[in-house]
């Protein structure tokens, strides 16, 4: 069976050395390419290489695999996905001073050691470093960090509950407790698919929730107060 490395590098080789494209290099990193379903792209040229951004992205996600990154990067991913489309800056991985940030402007995860993700397609120009260093210096309030299990079965029972009353999804929150956050729960378990055991801090029930751990951090928008 010919592996993904193989097949990707026989199309790269093709298109930089045959077709003349240089700057596919540029273009791969940037995301401009539909890495998710390249039957989408039409024509030879784009067609091949949408293909070879999806070999690309699954060559990431094996390497991240076998690192032991894997709920880490799926945390981020879900955090790229969700960033507006207006906002390209926010589309992809940044890296500040040797840390890697993802950030879609309701949460965002920073991490020690940076992961194979790709960058967005425009210069990030919000202060991101900076954020995050005003969320650690005024969360010093603790709140309690749910458990995986109970988080998703809440978000289970929730969704199933919201199709019995309004035949569709809607909004689900996770109350901290009374006169504590309230946070989106979806978010709030991206999160924690990346940070499982994170000690979780706050100031005010208005300001970011702050996320410690020992493989980065992260901050989370809250809601409203309870």
């Amino acid at each position: 069976m010919i592996s993904t490395s193989t097949i990707y590098s026989v199309i790269y080789d093709y298109l930089i050395n045959e077709e003349g494209i240089k700057d596919l290099d540029d273009q791969l990193a940037k995301g401009i390419w539909d890495a998710t379903n390249p039957t989408k792209t039409t024509g030879g040229i784009p067609a091949l290489i949408a293909l070879c951004a999806v070999l690309r992205d699954d060559m990431r996600r094996e390497a991240n695999k076998a690192a032991g990154k894997a709920n880490i990067e799926k945390a981020m991913r879900a955090i790229i996905k969700n960033a507006p489309e207006y906002q390209k800056s926010l589309q992809g991985a940044i890296i500040i001073d040797g840390k890697q940030y993802v950030c879609d402007g309701y949460r965002a995860i920073r991490i020690n050691t940076p992961i194979d993700l790709p960058i967005p397609p425009e210069p990030c120009t919000f202060d991101i470093a900076g954020h995050f260093a005003e969320a650690q210096a005024n969360a010093v309030k603790p709140l309690e960090t749910p458990s995986l299990g109970d988080l998703k079965a809440y978000i289970k029972l929730k969704k199933a509950e919201n199709k019995a009353k309004y035949g569709k999804g809607e909004y689900i929150l996770w109350d901290f407790g009374e006169g504590r956050p309230v946070v989106n729960a979806i978010y709030l378990l991206d999160i924690l698919t990346a940070f499982p055991d994170a000690l979780i801090t706050y100031s005010t029930n208005h300001a970011p929730l702050y996320f410690s751990h020992t493989e980065g951090d992260a901050v989370l928008m809250p809601c409203s107060s309870s």
